[in-house]
Parts: C-alpha cells; sequence; structure tokens
C-alpha cells in the first residue's frame, strides 16, 4: 500500500514535477523488489482537485516501470460524488486506461461525523456506485474490484434539550456486533432498503441504532460482484472481520462460472 497520507499540500508537492513524481517512482520500484512484492496498491486520499492530471501522470509513468518487475498496479477510488477532495480529484476514466485493477471503496456512505444516522455501505448504494464507474467512465469489469466493509457502527441519537437530535458514531467490528446482540438478547429485522440487518434499541433517552455487517449482507454483496463480473472483492480491514466473513466470500468468489 503507497499512501499519501491524507495529506493534500503534501501531495500537491510530490506530484508537481516530473523529478518529484520520479523520486517516488525509484523509491517504490527500490522497495518492490527488496521485499519480492507482488504488486502496489496506489491509496491517494484527500487530494486537491487542481492535482488531478498529476495524479493520472504519476500512475501513467509509474505503471509501465512496474510492469517491468513484473508487479501489479491498483489504484483505490472512491464512489462518485461532488466532494472535492475525497471524489472529484480522481479522473476514474483516465486512471482505469492505465492500472491493472481499480478497488471501489464502496463504503462510508454514511461517515464517522455523518449527521444522520445511517448504513455504512447500503447495497442499492452499493450497486449505484458500481454501474456509474462501468458505464460512465467506462471501467472495464475485469479491472473492478468492489470494496466491502467488514465494520459497521453503532449509531446514537441523543435528545439535544433543543428539541432536535445529536447523531455520534462508534466503529464495530463483526465480533463486536454478534456480542452485543447476544448480551442484550436483541432480534435484528432485515431491512429490504439496505439489503442489511438492522437492529435498534434505548438506551436510557438515546436510541441505538445498527444496521448490521454478516454473512448476510457479504452474500449480497459477492452475489453482486458476480453479477456485474467483476475482478473480485477487497474487504476493510481485516481485523473487523469474524470467522464466518471469509467463509462466505471464498464459497461465493469459488464458485464463479
Amino acid at each position: 500500500l503507497f499512501s499519501n497520507g491524507f495529506e493534500p499540500a503534501q501531495t500537491e508537492k510530490a506530484l508537481a514535477t516530473y523529478e518529484t513524481r520520479l523520486k517516488m517512482i525509484k523509491q517504490l520500484l527500490a522497495y518492490a523488489k527488496t521485499f519480492k512484492l507482488q504488486g502496489i496498491n496506489i491509496d491517494f486520499e484527500n487530494v486537491k482537485t487542481s492535482d488531478k492530471e498529476n495524479l493520472v501522470q504519476f500512475v501513467r509513468e509509474f505503471t509501465p516501470l512496474a510492469h517491468e518487475q513484473n508487479l501489479v498496479v491498483s489504484i483505490d477510488v472512491t464512489p462518485k460524488s461532488n466532494s472535492e477532495f475525497w471524489s472529484a480529484f480522481l479522473d476514474r476514466a483516465k486512471l482505469g486506461q492505465t492500472v491493472d485493477f481499480m478497488m471501489v471503496m464502496a463504503y462510508n456512505e454514511h461517515w464517522a461525523s455523518s449527521p444522520v444516522a445511517g448504513s455504512v455501505s447500503s447495497l442499492p448504494w452499493v450497486e449505484q456506485s458500481i454501474t456509474r464507474i462501468l458505464q460512465e467512465d467506462g471501467v472495464p469489469a475485469r479491472k473492478l474490484i468492489m470494496g466491502v466493509p467488514l465494520y459497521t457502527r453503532m449509531w446514537t441519537e441523543q435528545p439535544d434539550g433543543k428539541g432536535g437530535v445529536k447523531v455520534s458514531s462508534k466503529t464495530l467490528g463483526m465480533n463486536a456486533v454478534a456480542s452485543l446482540l447476544a448480551d442484550k438478547k436483541l432480534k435484528p429485522v432485515v431491512s429490504e432498503e439496505t439489503g442489511q440487518r438492522y437492529v435498534e434499541f434505548k438506551d436510557g433517552e438515546a436510541t441505538k441504532k445498527i444496521w448490521i455487517e454478516d454473512e448476510l449482507s457479504l452474500e449480497a454483496r459477492m452475489k453482486l460482484a458476480k453479477k456485474y463480473n467483476l475482478a473480485g472483492v477487497a474487504t476493510w480491514a481485516r481485523s473487523f472481520a469474524s470467522d464466518g466473513a471469509w467463509a462466505v466470500i471464498d464459497q461465493h468468489l469459488q464458485s464463479r462460472p
């Protein structure tokens, strides 16, 4: 993984000239050779839109040299939106012409500090995120990898004393959610709207809400990847997974025709 650390000013400086880009490329190739890597995944986020073309140029300069070392080159992209620093800087069409794989981070539909509680990654939103890149940007399905969350958020809606609601969230992995459901003897229901199990409960004056990531939602995601004949799936993050998560992913992806 080659990350920009979410630092826009540093990224602007690093991408600005051929010399600065080449310095990064040489370092990456040296690391890949030293550690006998199979590939490099580029994860640049929080980038100025003015650096859009320079990022494309960096990928164009890096990829042929990486291929000379038999390295696979992939890049992470967000679903398309109007957000300047998180989406608009990505020229998915041009990047898709160069890289071997494009990983769509199809999560954070509702992010940690979202003012409204909601799913991290509802299935209709994921499908729209995938199809927009396939259709609008012409990225071939054989290059597109669907990013899958192995986490969810427990949302807390607390009265703010002014007639409104204050919303906050806490990230939970699959095992943590399963333990919570067992401890509180909660029975989730299937949300047709999101394609996930959903549960809510009271904690004093607060209402807790969870759109659950489990084998049910994972199976639906795997079916979506096969529906569009995508290259595969990627996950974030391994530490959040239950043991059953890997079995579902393996079962469905290995059964492809």
